[in-house]
């Protein structure tokens, strides 16, 4: 070991952290926004093209399935948490 190597570790030894208090009472949480849930969820994806895969049109409908099964939940739990904005 070089002595430039044992400086290295010393100096990094004599980096304290600050400690923290990890039982303080949280900031109150953000007022929550109105989600609109997207006509198309798999839009984005398409718009990319085909992927660079043997199957590319066979991995285009899956992903995209993998995408709307995931926006179908994500507004069912949207929904349950009534964070849903309604059409007037």
């Amino acid at each position: 070991m070089s002595r430039n190597d044992s400086r290295r570790r010393r100096g990094r030894r004599a980096q304290r952290s600050t400690a923290v208090d990890i039982w303080r009472a949280p900031a109150p949480m953000p007022e929550l926004e109105p989600l609109i849930t997207p006509p198309v969820p798999s839009a984005l994806l398409r718009s990319l093209g085909l992927p660079p895969l043997p199957d590319a049109v066979g991995a285009q409908h899956h992903f995209a399935t993998v995408v709307d099964r995931a926006s179908v939940i994500a507004s069912a739990l949207a929904l349950s948490a009534d964070l849903i904005e309604h059409p007037d």
